[in-house]
């Protein structure tokens, strides 16, 4: 049998090991800069990629619901809708189907993140090369450190492997590492702004008025 489960695990950490946290962190940065500024972050991605990318938009979005604010991350995986995917495909092509959907959804501002183990989908390379044209924050997640994806983000994280499963395997560690990093984020931005909207006024001042953030 040539797999073995157990040299695939090793394989796997030394893998996981080499990604770059600080890069992770920048990522989890420009995420919670889209919740402060009520902006909106779109995720994609083919096969399994597309699995991971809902999986990423589900976390971001449920990690990052406070109770104690109305102010909600919105997220979306523009891989999820078969309606669209296959309108776009069948009516202009299939390397349409991610640039299309951001052309009627996409704000300046907003955070468009593309996954793809090779770094060269067509689809994923045409959705961010429209966000860099109008005013997006691009990210990518890649198994490829010389495709155009990496060229063409803002910023990257480059999973160094040749294996596609590590590659996925490797993006939902990312995924699930920015989720709980902009989770834990956005609770400091909520309880700096209730320490400072409680907190006394020195003599001879009058309280800072409740600046709520919602």
């Amino acid at each position: 049998m040539s797999f073995n489960a157990a040299r695939y695990m090793a394989d796997f950490a030394r893998v996981l090991a080499a990604v770059d946290p600080d890069r992770v962190e920048r990522i989890a940065e420009r995420v919670h800069e889209a919740w402060r500024d009520r902006r909106t972050v779109f995720v994609f991605g083919n096969g399994g990629s597309a699995a991971s990318a809902s999986h990423i938009a589900a976390d971001l979005s449920k990690l990052t619901a406070p109770t104690t604010s109305s102010r909600r991350l919105r997220v979306h995986a523009l891989n999820e809708s078969a309606s669209a995917i296959s309108a776009i495909a069948n009516d202009i092509d299939y390397s349409e189907v991610f640039a299309e959907q951001l052309r009627t959804f996409m704000q300046p501002g907003d955070v468009v993140i593309g996954l793809s183990t090779s770094g060269r989908s067509p689809n994923v390379i045409k959705a961010i090369e429209y966000a860099n044209a109008n005013g997006a924050t691009t990210i990518g997640i890649m198994g490829d450190h010389d495709a155009p994806l990496r060229r063409l983000a803002l910023q990257v994280v480059v999973v160094d492997s040749k294996s596609v499963q590590q590659v996925e395997d490797t993006s939902m560690v990312i995924g699930h590492l920015v989720c709980l990093s902009v989770a834990a984020r956005v609770a400091e931005s909520l309880a700096h702004v209730h320490v400072h909207a409680h907190a006394p006024a020195r003599t001879g001042e009058h309280p800072a008025p409740f600046q709520r953030l919602n």
